[in-house]
């Protein structure tokens, strides 16, 4: 079946004619298919008999998910293609557009955002290393230049067992997909030409994006001799990837005296900035969360307000999914609920899985042509995104996207009942069936479990103590309202030998930032607020949830409130009133395999290491510092720039729209310079419509009271005043000042030393 594919793609005319009428392919398709393609996909060597396969991956699993589970393996299989290979049909041509748009000269975005040419220049040895790739097993190097100069992995002959039009080629990177690109013409392309200039020339491929590309990476079980080249027994698609750097994907290249290098750079591993398109003008990257233990999350939904007309939206996904009418909903008319599992840190996915999940997709490209107009920031309309505000418009799937049958949306709606069968069928690992990577030493994941039994259960106490309440998604029978006969129920139902299982270890409940004391850099984003981006996907509960507004604080060594960090002086006294802010209980599921910690990664060694001893050293030393907040970084977990920069050129791009500059002579923000050690987030937290303000701050510091026509002269002399002004001002302005990283949970903190290394030894077995 596989090897009749190939041929099919490579132009065999028996295979192509024999497989059309296989799948039901129209005599037009298989006509052209028989003429052959004008691009031709070439693949690498045949695969081994002895070598494991994307088939035996899907098979394997599919086959234990039956068994253990009692699911459909067929279904299971089907959502483990979407969720691996799906690209909602045209990603790939918003990241051609994104391709495009970044090469020019004038670039809104800072950045080269051109996954092909990833693909070209970053070889397959280099690409674990310098971004946290996964390597696709079924794709080899290669040895030399395609026929169209292109030098990207390709996939094993033999290995191709689904339907290139529907899914794509493997581009060698486990999640992007290469599609044939019906624009190339072979006659104007050159090479040398696209790597120059990517808008001037149609290259042969179009990368689409997936979701494993994020969330694909080793299984700690069964760590990867080499991380370069893993077989497929390495892999794991549910855990997230910790190693991947999404900011080198689009900052590999560029120069590091670059803001927008410096900005990219700082972007933690393991974390996915999913509010850079379209931005919120918040630097908010959000950890790559695992996905396990999804039907014991899914116990846990909760009845949430929403619209009437939410409701009918609902109903349609209902309807369309192959659901009753009206599952899940309940209320009245006037004010109906919808029962759903919080998605995303914050909660705000609320409308449940299907629309969550599809929602992912529009976040990688798919429906561009609709989503590009609601960007604050639209790349194709400065001028009018400057006339509105800079203000985010909703992407319509109450009145418009959903209303069109064939539109990307619904079409990756209907594959969602299967991925999320898929992604429901993970337990998460048990560091006691840990084996090591070859050459890693010889201690396995049991060797690293305590075995004393009085340790155990001295981190059992202190479990339930301080971390069950919002850790568990088990609550004891008629739980008391005393305090002290709470505490002995918990204990109770921690000391059961079946505490954990079956357990999510989290009960899905958003608690206030004022609580929790983190980083409040993604609660702050107003895509999922009524009139933002993704404002028809969130629930009114959620949006209602946030009226009002609160002083954010910090909190110091002993617990007292103070006011935010300021870098430029040093001390805190910063005062930031925002709305009221949530995050959501994360899992502990498989906790010993996921450091580093927090909502942004920001506690804990990052190694970059997926042996099972690169993991417990990244795990002992991050509880070691979520229990010991002294031993933080503190204020130098600050995100600073490594060395001197120039302003991104997203600034000069505005201020070509700002007639309010125009009679000054000799401006030019070229002449600006970043200076090492600063706060990248004192420029990526800068809203758009600030822009104004800050510029003519830094205009009066350098006039200083003087004439506006005597500007250029006094540019140069009193260029450190008006620098000066533009940093305050940029701190004034800032929409999420809050540049400490590693703050708060400091929960258990209190125990002594012996009750916290028993803590952390208990939770080695989650």
């Amino acid at each position: 079946m596989s090897t009749g594919r190939q041929r099919l793609v490579a132009g065999g005319t028996m295979a192509a004619l024999a497989l059309a009428a296989l799948w039901g392919v129209g005599g037009d398709r298989a006509a052209l298919a028989a003429e052959g393609d004008e691009v031709e996909y070439t693949f690498g060597r045949p695969v081994k008999d002895d070598e494991q396969t994307y088939d035996w991956y899907r098979k394997t699993h599919a086959d234990w998910a039956a068994k253990r589970y009692g699911v459909d393996p067929n279904a299971v299989g089907d959502g483990m293609d979407t969720w691996h290979w799906w690209c909602g049909i045209d990603n790939p041509g918003f990241w051609r557009e994104m391709a495009k748009l970044t090469s020019r000269k004038e670039n809104v975005f800072t950045a080269r955002i051109d996954l092909l040419r990833m693909l070209h220049t970053l070889p397959r040895s280099e690409r674990w290393e310098k971004i946290g790739l996964i390597n696709d097993p079924d794709c080899v190097a290669a040895d030399k230049p395609d026929q169209y100069g292109l030098r990207i992995d390709r996939m094993k002959d033999g290995t191709l067992t689904w339907d290139p039009d529907v899914f794509g080629f493997s581009s060698g990177v486990v999640g992007l997909q290469l599609f044939k690109n019906k624009n190339f013409d072979a006659k104007k392309w050159s090479i040398d030409k696209y790597l120059d200039d990517a808008s001037g020339v149609e290259p042969p491929y179009l990368v689409g994006m997936a979701c494993t590309v994020c969330h694909t990476a080793f299984n700690p079980n069964r760590p990867p001799k080499n991380p370069a080249e893993p077989k497929w027994e390495n892999l794991d698609s549910h855990i997230g990837s910790q190693y991947f750097r999404e900011g080198m994907l689009f900052g590999f290249d560029m120069p590091k005296d670059s803001f927008a290098w410096q900005y990219l750079h700082n972007q933690s591993p393991g974390t996915s900035e999913t509010t850079r398109f379209p931005t919120d003008f918040i630097n908010g990257p959000i950890l790559i969360n695992s996905i396990y233990r999804l039907n014991d999350r899914l116990k846990l939904t909760r009845a949430d307000r929403i619209s009437p007309e939410q409701k009918v939206m609902m109903q349609s996904i209902n309807k369309h999914v192959g659901l009753p009418e009206n599952d899940g909903i309940g209320g009245t008319d006037a004010k109906p609920t919808y029962r759903s599992p919080r998605v995303l840190s914050t909660g705000a996915d609320s409308m449940g899985l299907v629309i969550a999940a599809t929602r992912v997709y529009v976040n990688e490209g798919s429906g561009y042509k609709d989503w590009f107009p609601t960007w604050a920031l639209n790349p194709y309309d400065l001028k009018g995104s400057r006339e509105r505000g800079f203000k985010q418009e909703e992407f319509d799937i109450l009145g418009k996207i959903r209303k069109d049958p064939k539109s990307p949306w619904m079409q990756t709606e209907a594959r969602m009942p299967n991925m999320a069968l898929y992604l429901s069928t993970h337990d998460g690992f048990k560091l006691r069936d840990a084996i090591e990577a070859e050459g890693k030493g010889g201690k396995n994941g049991k060797d690293y479990l305590a075995t004393d039994a009085d340790v155990l259960r001295k981190g059992k106490i202190a479990f339930a103590d301080h971390c069950v309440r919002c850790h568990s998604s088990k609550k004891p029978d008629n739980l008391p309202e005393d305090a002290e006969a709470q505490k002995k129920a918990w204990r109770e139902l921690v000391l059961r030998d079946d505490f954990l299982a079956d357990n999510f270890l989290s009960d899905d409940e958003r608690y206030p930032c004022s609580e929790l004391g983190t980083h409040i850099g993604r609660t702050l984003s107003p895509n999922w607020d009524a009139g933002g981006g993704y404002g028809q996907m969130s629930s009114l509960g959620f949006k209602l949830n946030q009226e009002g507004t609160e002083q954010v604080f910090d909190h110091d060594k002993n617990g007292k409130l103070i006011p935010l960090y300021n870098p430029l002086t040093g001390k805190h006294d910063i005062k930031f009133i925002a709305k009221k802010l949530f995050y959501r209980t994360p899992t502990l599921v498989s906790i010993w395999a996921t450091a580093p910690y927090l909502h942004n990664n920001s506690v804990g060694l990052y190694n970059g290491d997926p042996s099972v001893a690169g993991r417990m050293a990244a795990y002992e030393d991050g509880l070691t510092k979520l229990l010991w907040p002294e031993r933080r970084l503190g204020v130098r977990s600050m995100l600073v720039t490594t060395r001197d920069s120039k302003l991104p050129d997203f600034l000069p791009m505005l201020m070509k729209q700002m007639p309010e500059f125009s009679d000054l002579p000799g401006l030019d923000l070229d002449l600006i310079n970043v200076p090492k050690d600063t706060p990248v987030n004192l420029i990526m937290n800068l809203h758009a419509k600030d822009v104004k303000w800050v510029l003519q701050d830094y205009v009066d510091g350098i006039l200083q009271d003087q004439p506006r026509e005597k500007f250029a002269e006094l540019q140069t002399k009193n260029h450190a005043r008006g620098q000066q002004r533009l940093l305050e001002k940029l701190v004034e302005v800032n929409m999420c000042p809050d540049f400490i990283e590693d703050r708060g949970h400091t929960y258990g903190r209190e125990l002594d030393d012996d009750d916290k290394r028993a803590l952390i030894d208990y939770m080695k077995h989650f």
